[in-house]
């Protein structure tokens, strides 16, 4: 058994119900804003995995 793939798995869990909960109890305009904020911090996130995968090569 792998803790690392446990963890993962509870984390992405834990941040998918927190997302979900979030997007039930907001308002119209606070979902775009979420769904905004939340496109910004996926690509960021990417471009911080790429700098990342580049110091490795």
């Amino acid at each position: 058994m792998q803790i690392t793939a446990i963890a993962k798995g509870v984390a992405i869990g834990a941040a998918a119900g927190m997302v979900g909960y979030l997007a039930s109890r907001v308002t119209d305009g606070e979902k775009n804003r979420l769904k905004r904020r939340t496109v910004r911090a996926a690509h960021a996130l990417g471009a911080v995995m790429d700098s990342v995968a580049d110091l490795f090569r």
